[in-house]
């Protein structure tokens, strides 16, 4: 990981194996099965991210969110579940709930062929002030420009 200054708040650059973001300075993080879990020592939460790829092409986002709410037993309902484009051109889904006394936001952020799966989930619904960190995170991801490989 990497120090950024600037104006703002310091961050630290943590680099996935196609993706990057920015984190607070004053999270700590840990590779659990390779995942990388981010998290305020303070705060009551962790940050995961699990990055994959599709051998047969783009990602189908929505069947991804539906499979992934499905197995936590959650019915996915469109009008739940936020969906855009980010600046970078990739595609995301996003929703939030609360089961079995935890609260969890879920992000599926997809380009081409490489998808993102960003999950964060507390003890307890977070102050306005912690899920707008949490979400400052998740705003900063990044997919890495990939060399072409050569034939």
């Amino acid at each position: 990981m990497s120090a950024e200054s600037g104006s703002g708040p310091r961050t630290v650059v943590f680099r996935g194996t196609f993706f990057q973001l920015q984190l607070p300075d004053h999270w700590e993080h840990e590779i659990v099965e390779n995942i990388p879990a981010f998290f305020d020592p303070d705060g009551n939460g962790v940050l995961q991210i699990a990055a994959t790829r599709s051998p047969s092409g783009a990602y189908d986002i929505a069947e991804q969110m539906r499979t992934y709410l499905e197995q936590n037993r959650l019915e996915f309902l469109e009008d739940r579940v936020m969906s855009f484009e980010r600046p970078d051109g990739s595609r995301c889904l996003a929703c939030e709930f609360v089961r079995d006394n935890r609260f969890w936001l879920v992000h599926m952020i997809a380009l081409g062929s490489r998808l993102l799966i960003v999950l964060y989930n507390a003890d307890q619904v977070p102050d306005a002030a912690s899920i707008q960190e949490v979400v400052g995170v998740i705003q900063s991801v990044q997919f890495l420009v990939e060399e072409a490989t050569e034939s």
